[in-house]
């Protein structure tokens, strides 16, 4: 039964990943609110949140659902906020009968209005931003930080000054900017700079464009960690004229509330090694999780038959938090090859390797006969440009996306309930390497019939 639900559940969230976007580069909204674009890698990075979120999880101008409905449709509740009826009243008819109960919208103006404290798993936020004062984006981010439970994430989207219908604005903006003026983009007069009337004609004449400065400054000034925040144009998702300029039309940021240290003895999130209590992992693991260097050496050593099968190996989809340390924000895909680690027929531990596209180019010949070969001793280590992390450390919970594959979501299960496993629940390592500055991420997940360890 456990496996049925992994398995409906990665059908429904590679359903969501394939949702249609918008026909139309940009559709205007029906409140001379802008319009409404195709989703970015910020907000398929929502998406990804949404699967695995154990709250509901918030669209803040929701417009036509553009990001609500894929994220309900990887069984997140998902609350749609928007002051325009008719979006909501798009959204709810477009959302068939099992996903209405999922569904709750919420006609209001961010951040006028209020949530209970760590409500929230996820908080998404397109193109809000520009409509908002300086002082009435603090506030925002303030109450979505309270909002979120620890641990929780921010993803927001919005234009810059850099856009081609107000590029008179820049020279203002940037001297406003180089006199330490706090949100410089703020044009209280558009119909003095805007060039082209297709566009101001769908915009309010008070206008609000953010900076990359501006932006990590007010999550940082309220708590928050901030994972990715950078430029981006029409790389991710076509722009209409008079808005395409130079590839800094707009900002993107993912941020997350940090958890506090004793709030997550469990290690519920990735935590370097070097910083971590490792009192709190299980003696059976820990010596796994924190010294063999060569994973596979090790295994040799308490294995009579050790083998590596291949399940997997393909250009497909990455899960969110291998998109954020292989920093590939542009393309939702990467080559993963996935192995069983063991005795034949006996495996004990799962090992995920993942890298950009860009990545297996470079390496494509010597991944492609590599078979079943340990990948870090005939490809890794063998290359004198090789660099690596240390490692960093989690427990994997029953919302994790490691449990997609299913072997492991069977020896999860086992391990939770069978509470006479010898390791009662399953840990993870993960280290981070470059061949000659080309990004791996590889990921070792520990069956519980992992042996003991052999130094």
């Amino acid at each position: 039964m456990q496996t049925e639900i992994a398995v409906h559940t990665k059908n429904r969230i590679e359903a969501a990943r394939e949702i249609a976007n918008p026909a139309e580069v940009a559709v205007e909204t029906k409140n001379k609110k802008g319009f409404t674009y195709t989703l970015t890698s910020f907000g398929k990075a929502f998406i990804n949140a949404a699967a695995k979120a154990s709250k509901p999880v918030m669209d803040i101008g929701a417009a036509y659902g553009v990001a609500t409905l894929p994220a309900l449709l990887t069984g997140a509740k998902v609350i749609a906020v928007d002051i325009e009826e008719k979006h909501l009243l798009s959204i709810a008819n477009a959302v068939n009968t099992p996903l209405r109960n999922q569904l709750i919208t919420l006609r209001e103006r961010f951040p006028h209005f209020d949530l209970l404290p760590d409500s929230l798993s996820a908080v998404y936020m397109s193109q809000v931003l520009p409509f908002l004062s300086g002082t009435e984006i603090e506030a925002g981010i303030q109450k979505i930080y309270d909002w979120l439970v620890p641990g929780g994430e921010a993803f927001v989207v919005s234009f810059t000054p850099y856009i081609d219908h107000v590029r008179s604005f820049i020279p203002t903006y940037e001297e406003q900017k180089k006199k330490g003026m706090r949100w410089a983009g703020s044009i209280d007069d558009l119909s003095r700079y805007s060039s082209n009337p297709a566009i101001y004609k769908n915009l309010p004449n008070q206008i609000h464009h953010i900076d990359l400065d501006d932006l990590i400054w007010v999550f940082e000034k309220t708590g928050f960690i901030v994972k990715e925040a950078r430029y981006f144009g029409e790389e991710e998702g076509p722009l209409p004229e008079g808005i395409r300029m130079d590839g800094r039309e707009r900002v993107g940021l993912i941020a997350y509330k940090p958890v506090p240290e004793d709030r997550d003895k469990n290690f519920s999130y990735w935590k370097p090694i070097s910083s971590a209590n490792l009192d709190h992992i299980p003696e059976a693991v820990r010596k796994w999780l924190s010294e063999p260097y060569i994973l596979s050496q090790a295994l040799r050593k308490v294995c009579e038959n050790f083998s590596v099968e291949v399940t997997d190996q393909k250009v497909k989809d990455l899960y969110a938090d291998e998109v954020a340390a292989l920093k590939c924000y542009d393309a939702g895909q990467g080559f993963v090859r996935e192995t069983y680690l063991g005795d034949i027929g006996n495996p004990v531990v799962y090992a995920r390797v993942t890298m950009p596209q860009s990545t297996y180019q470079f390496k494509k010949n010597e991944l492609d006969n590599l078979g079943n070969r340990p990948i870090g001793e005939t490809l890794l280590y063998q290359d004198p440009t090789l660099t690596r992390s240390e490692f960093e450390v989690k427990r994997v919970t029953c919302d994790d996306e490691l449990l997609f594959d299913l072997l492991v979501h069977n020896n999860f299960y086992k391990a939770e309930i069978e509470k006479i496993a010898r390791v009662n629940e399953l840990w993870a390592r993960r280290s981070f390497f470059t061949i000659s500055g080309n990004p791996i991420l590889i990921t070792e997940v520990f069956l519980s019939n992992i042996p003991n360890y052999l130094g």
